[in-house]
């Protein structure tokens, strides 16, 4: 499974796949959990697209030929077929009773396309999004920061240690990768403890992200710290024994 969001191409170039507010429509840039899909690959070769955030538990579907979101997969109706290009841009056609339609967002509106007409049906998927975590609870207020080379809570965004690019892995596994002074480097609990890894060298530098709903979100170390989740409680950095409330829940901001 990977976390994506599907940029349109063509004449519609920066408005995504959206599924906030219980509907299918393009949205002009990535607002929050609305735009991000996970992208489910199936035991039959077709992928299927699931929502997050207040649609968690539905999914793209194009049954009886439109597009809407479906209460988990019923059918052919939630599957499709995924083309992708040289250049890495891809195409959803669909399956079942209407195979040989297209995912479209020609003419600025989401439809079913017969055959693929060309950038109308054109999507680029993403995998890395910008993002700063503003802590919870006690903390509220502080955000999850990089700068000057360290782990640590700041007072507010000051610039461009407190963005992070989230990457999605494959498995359902995300990494946090820093910009500014220190990119090339990864938000770590590998040895039991935070810090900033260069690169990514196994699961140390690897997390699932729980989301909790309007935002919020929690992290869970992998490897040998797994059951542990990045905390900011106590006004520290720190990784605790399993999910024990606000002092593990991060606000995200999309970037």
């Amino acid at each position: 499974m990977l976390q994506i969001v599907l940029r349109a191409l063509g004449a519609e170039n920066g408005k995504y796949l959206s599924h906030a507010l219980n509907n299918v429509w393009l949205q002009c840039g990535v607002k929050g959990e609305g735009e991000i899909f996970i992208l489910e690959k199936l035991a039959n070769g077709h992928v299927a697209l699931a929502c997050i955030g207040a649609e968690t538990g539905t999914y793209l579907s194009h049954a009886f030929g439109r597009l809407w979101l479906q209460k988990g997969i019923q059918g052919e109706g939630e599957e499709w077929l995924l083309h992708e290009n040289s250049d890495g841009h891809i195409s959803l056609e669909c399956l079942g009773a209407e195979k040989g339609l297209y995912l479209s967002h020609a003419l600025d509106k989401m439809w079913l396309q017969n055959g693929y007409q060309g950038e109308g049906e054109l999507w680029l998927k993403e995998v890395s999004i910008n993002m700063a975590y503003e802590a919870l609870g006690a903390e509220r207020g502080k955000y999850l920061s990089h700068a000057l080379d360290n782990v640590w809570l700041q007072n507010g965004i000051q610039g461009e240690g407190e963005i992070f690019v989230l990457e999605s892995v494959e498995g359902g596994k995300v990494a946090l990768a820093c910009i500014g002074g220190e990119k090339g480097k990864y938000l770590s609990h590998g040895n039991g403890r935070l810090w900033l890894q260069d690169g990514i060298q196994g699961e140390g530098e690897l997390w699932i992200c729980h989301y909790h709903g309007d935002a919020n979100v929690s992290f869970e170390c992998l490897g040998a710290e797994k059951g542990k989740y990045l905390s900011h409680a106590l006004d520290k950095m720190w990784l605790q024994n399993g999910y024990q409330g606000e002092g593990e829940l991060w606000k995200e901001y999309f970037r």
